[in-house]
């Protein structure tokens, strides 16, 4: 019967040694698969609170005693591909707004959005515990004395227990490295990196302006000289994207030092380049049962022990959203994964080598309020 080491608050430990197809960091492995029907299997499912996925939520709780709530602010106000000075094209997707949840608060202040934000989650789920979540545009864009001024304005608010930044990889100057592990030393941060895909012609279709090496680098960047918690963001239902693609992705995200995915739909947005597309008939995105399959191929494909903050996109400005309309719905898609996930006996890490041994704690620290 084999055995599966996958305790609570605990993640992989990495060495430095050579990846053959990344030239990254990997797990040190002892590698087992877990059997169908096995005690292991739904011991899992125990551990992820009864889901078929490690979901964020549970590994927050793990990492905190308790759950945490993102509170999303919109401070940055731009990112590569939108100086006036850039010759890089719009990334394809992106609105206005670049990615902010509640745009219509961005003309408050830090404070005020982190208060506004945290007051309204605190209310509706009795949340005690907050990340600030730096989401919109490109958060490492601007000088660091701002972003250090941002983060202790964050992190000195009531019940704020650690801080999220998005940003691109390659935006990710060496200059901002010794400040990310400042924090880390004292609180918790993580980055999420706005990778996309790790296909150089999606990158090129999407525009991005960077390609996969920029992903790879700036993971072992924060990796190697910040010690944060790394998270990716992943977009699916691009054209020509293969089953092979899919199951490539989630054995790459393996075999790296990240602890997240959160995973997209691509949808489109007015006043974007991809609206365009959409209306002469070269672009048509994926109906929602295809998307699950997607999904699903994916998630049986990914390390068990890699949390997942999201299985699709919600559209917050539904004026916004063109197509598919099923991107309006927050609640029905995911239920709909975990539904087909149940009804056919599928569930995260099912066809992945699993760590076995050679595991740490990576956050330790406990903050009190």
């Amino acid at each position: 019967m084999p055995l599966v080491a996958f305790p609570p608050s605990l993640a992989v430990m990495y060495e430095s040694s050579v990846c053959p197809e990344i030239g990254l960091l990997h797990r040190i492995d002892e590698y087992i698969m877990i059997e169908n029907n096995s005690q292991e299997k739904y011991a899992l499912f125990d551990r992820w609170g009864k889901h078929r996925y490690y979901p964020i939520s549970q590994f927050y709780k793990n990492q905190f005693g308790e759950k945490v709530y993102k509170v999303s602010v919109s401070i940055a106000e731009t990112c590569p591909n939108r100086q006036d000075n850039s010759r890089m094209p719009l990334c394809i997707f992106c609105d206005e707004w670049g990615s902010a949840a509640y745009h219509l608060e961005r003309d408050k202040s830090l404070r005020e959005q982190i208060i506004v934000n945290r007051d309204k989650i605190a209310r509706r789920y009795r949340a005690r515990k907050f990340l600030v979540y730096f989401q919109s545009y490109t958060n490492t864009f601007d000088r660091v004395s701002e972003l250090e001024q941002r983060f202790n304005i964050a992190l000195a608010e009531e019940a704020i227990v650690g801080i999220v930044l998005g940003t691109r990889p390659d935006c990710l100057p060496a200059r901002i490295l010794p400040l990310l592990k400042k924090t880390h030393e004292q609180h918790y941060v993580m980055v999420e990196l706005g990778l996309q895909s790790f296909f150089d012609h999606h990158l090129t279709f999407l525009q991005r302006g960077h390609n996969v090496q920029s992903g790879y680098d700036a993971i072992k960047k924060l990796h190697e000289h910040t010690g944060v918690d790394i998270g990716i963001h992943l977009i699916f239902g691009l054209p020509d994207e293969s089953d092979e693609e899919i199951i490539k992705t989630a054995n790459i995200i393996n075999q790296l030092p990240v602890c997240n995915v959160k995973l997209h739909n691509l949808h489109v947005l007015t006043n974007t380049p991809l609206a365009d597309m959409y209306h002469k008939g070269q672009f048509k995105p994926v109906e929602l049962d295809e998307y699950i399959e997607k999904v699903s191929l994916f998630l049986q494909h990914l390390s068990p022990d890699i949390a997942v903050q999201r299985l699709a996109a919600v559209a917050s400005r539904w004026d916004e959203l063109i197509a598919p309309q099923w991107t309006k719905e927050k609640m029905r898609p995911t239920q709909m994964i975990e539904d087909h996930l149940k009804d056919h006996d599928l569930w995260q890490g099912q066809y992945c080598k699993t760590v076995k041994s050679n595991i740490k704690e990576t956050y330790t620290k406990e903050k009190s309020l």
